[in-house]
């Protein structure tokens, strides 16, 4: 018994004995190197001509845009935090970092950025750090760092463009130019870039640049007066100011020429889209739709149009263009207008109020007949008049507009500038 008590220890021995160590992986730092003060100094560093780092060198800042809303890609900006300047508001700058790959990053992050293989420049007046690769150049100190925007006109902005470049900062008493013109932040149908116009009462403009990629892209201008917080830049000797969220958008105050701005519908086509902002193409009979085309525009550049001569043929259709739903339940004398134009012979299009159409199949809702002026005919544009909704004050009214073809005829509608609004 002993012997075999015996046996069994030393087994254990050397099994024991055998266990391997599995080594711990090396933790992979990104040296400090010297640091650089603030990102004012750095900035001073540039004397004309791009620095390539080739040592390390560091500065610290506090990210005020990121990514993550599509509206920057490969691209944020930081600022210096406060306390790295002794609180000495004028010594604050901001700067670009261009990032060699995306994510990771987010607004409020205090970052250290290891400088090395990364270069200092600017771009069309914009200073710059480009090269930098968020797993190697990038450490961060904090998170959820609270940056105060600067408080500024956009006069200040631009009499002072190099100071404030880069920078968070509000500017209030400002509406968008296009506001109560329907527009969208930008182009979310073909993805482009677009500039939106901003102006004070004392008509000084900056542009607010927004991606088509940006997750509020399709979303309208606010129509009213107020307040903007966005990062300041710069394109040549333009200004350009992007915007972290629309909920740093606040406009809802009374104009500068004293009007509220107030549209409860507004469909102008100038983003090329016949479906944003929820309208809808309904065929009730036949494959013909409504689209957009900018050929002999009245206003702007696009309208929607309706034909059923295809392919040098008529095709029978019945085609309905449905606004979406539009709240009028707290309006006081809300009225309708468009323009409109036609040529060929057909049947007239026909425009009704509903305000039990929820969605699909128009025949699942009651439709009233309106009476606009329509056009004369020749491509002739005129404007509808004001055609009263004060019947229709509910928070489920539809607006549409039904296009009829037959086999044997069909004449071309163009419709644009869709507008409720108050009389």
């Amino acid at each position: 018994m002993k012997k075999i008590i015996f046996s069994f220890s030393i087994l254990t021995l050397l099994i024991s004995s055998c266990k391997k160590e599995w080594d711990t992986p090396p933790i992979n730092t990104i040296p400090e190197g010297k640091k650089i003060q603030s990102i004012n100094t750095l900035i001073n560093m540039h004397e004309g001509a791009p620095i390539k780092f080739t040592e390390d060198y560091s500065v610290y800042g506090v990210v005020t845009i990121d990514e993550n809303n599509g509206n920057m890609y490969k691209n944020i900006f930081i600022q210096d935090k406060p306390s790295d300047v002794n609180n000495i508001d004028d010594s604050i700058r901001g700067i670009n970092l261009r990032l060699l790959n995306s994510g990771g990053l987010y607004q409020g992050d205090y970052v250290r950025v290891n400088l090395k293989n990364c270069v200092l420049s600017t771009y069309n007046g914009v200073y710059q750090i480009d090269s930098v690769d968020v797993d190697k150049n990038i450490v961060k100190q904090e998170t959820l760092i609270n940056i105060e925007p600067k408080l500024l006109t956009i006069q200040e902005l631009t009499e002072n463009i190099s100071k404030y470049s880069g920078r968070l900062i509000k500017i209030e008493n400002v509406e968008f130019v296009d506001g109560p013109n329907g527009l969208t932040y930008s182009d979310a149908v073909g993805q482009s870039t677009q500039n939106r116009a901003i102006q004070d009462c004392s008509f000084y403009t900056l542009d607010v640049r927004t991606s088509g990629y940006s997750n509020f892209a399709a979303l309208p201008l606010p129509t009213g007066n107020g307040s903007i917080i966005g990062v300041i830049s710069v394109y040549n000797s333009d200004l350009q100011l992007y915007i972290r969220t629309p909920n740093e958008v606040l406009m809802t105050g009374i104009r500068c020429d004293g009007s509220t701005g107030v549209s409860y519908l507004n469909k102008n086509f100038e983003d090329n889209s016949i479906t944003s902002g929820g309208w809808t193409n309904v065929n009730v009979n036949g494959t013909i739709s409504w689209a957009t085309n900018d050929i002999g525009s009245a206003s702007g550049s696009y309208y929607a149009q309706c034909s059923n001569y295809v392919n040098s043929t008529n095709e029978a259709c019945e085609t309905w263009y449905i606004s979406p739903s539009v709240d009028l339940s707290t309006s006081t004398n809300p009225i309708f207008t468009f323009l409109n134009a036609y040529k060929y012979d057909g049947d007239a299009m026909v425009v009704y109020v509903s305000t039990d159409y929820t969605s699909g199949n128009p025949s699942s809702a009651t439709w009233t007949q309106l009476n606009p002026i329509l056009s004369t005919g020749n491509f002739s544009w005129v404007t509808s008049g004001n055609v009263s909704l004060s019947a229709y004050k509910t928070n489920n009214v539809h607006i549409a507009f039904k296009y009829l073809g037959s086999s044997s005829s069909g004449s071309t509608w163009e419709i644009d500038d869709i507008i409720i609004k108050e009389n």
